[in-house]
Order: C-alpha cells, then structure tokens, then sequence
C-alpha cells in the first residue's frame, strides 16, 4: 500500500505547531465556568466566574452583598503561602501591571488568596475598565512572592470569562471603561 504524502505545506504545519503548543501550554487548558459558592455575608449562595489552569492555580469574579465586583487569585492546595503583606501583581494582555483595587485600595490577602476590587454594581452598569479588559482580554498574568521568597507567575487564559461573567452577573448588567 502506497504511504500517503501528509506534507501540509508551511502554512499547515505553522498552524499544526501552533494548535500543539497552546494544547500544551497551562494557561490554554482552562475554561471559564461558573460556579456557586457559600457566601457568609449572604447568608446563603453566591455565583462566581470560575477558572483553574493547569498548574493548579485559581481565579473567580463574583459580586458580593455590598454590590462589590470582586476578583478572587488562589494559590493551588499545599504549602504554597503568599509573602505577609504584599499583594500579586496581575497584568491583562500588554496592559499596565497593577497589584491594588480600584481607587488604589490594597488588595485583602490570605495565606492561600488575594482579592481585588474591580468595581461596583450601580444599577444596571459596571463600570471598570480592570473588569471590561478581563471580559474582552487573552490572557491575564499574575506575578508574586511567597513566604519562602520565591518569587512566582501564572497566567490564565481569558476566553470564555465574557461569557461567565455575564451569567453571573446578569445580561441585563452592562460593562463600560471608568
């Protein structure tokens, strides 16, 4: 039986290398979900847009009671700890790099997460230009130091948080640049 000629030519294989690398890499391996969690201030449940990439790190986006957008970087299982008092820096695409929330608020902190304010529900619009460049962005980087001194960055692919986070906070909510 003749072996078939499966040369694709330059532009074939650029895309076949391409669609390897990005199956490959952490950040392509995420999906955006959504998903509910206990939320104390509510006393009840609360929906968050949710992603994990494959180095076992986590981001969410949820409102909170107060009307708070809020978005939630975790440090995978273990002994992983964020160094005491300093907040990770996240990047959208080439944008600024930033480590606060808006109004240049700190970031809160745990062990295992930091959470950014992003912006405020008022009515039916939020407006945040962190939150409008996460919706219509890539990637986002975040880049930070543990307790131990090391210093460490994850990345997070953005498609599909658009459509998560307009499940989560309704599609009668719009979101504009500040």
């Amino acid at each position: 039986m003749p072996r078939q000629n499966r040369d694709h030519g330059p532009a074939g294989n650029t895309l076949l290398l391409l669609a390897v690398l990005l199956a490959a890499s952490p950040a392509a391996r995420c999906e955006w979900t959504v998903a509910t969690r206990s939320d104390v201030s509510r006393v009840g449940e609360t929906q968050v847009a949710y992603t994990e990439n494959g180095e076992g790190y986590s981001m969410e986006i949820y409102r909170d009671a107060a009307d708070a957008v809020r978005s939630r970087f975790a440090l995978p299982g273990g002994m992983l700890a964020f160094a005491s008092g300093t907040c990770p820096t996240y990047q959208i695409d080439r944008g600024m790099p930033a480590n606060h929330s808006i109004n240049d608020a700190p970031c809160l902190t745990a062990d295992q997460w930091a959470e950014f304010v992003l912006g405020y529900v008022n009515g039916k619009h939020i407006a945040s230009s962190p939150l409008l460049a996460i919706m219509n962005g890539i990637t986002i980087v975040y880049r930070f130091r543990l307790e131990n001194g090391d210093y460490r960055s994850t990345q997070f692919s953005l498609q599909g948080s658009k459509r998560a986070m307009t499940e989560v906070f309704g599609e009668e909510v719009s979101v504009g640049a500040r």
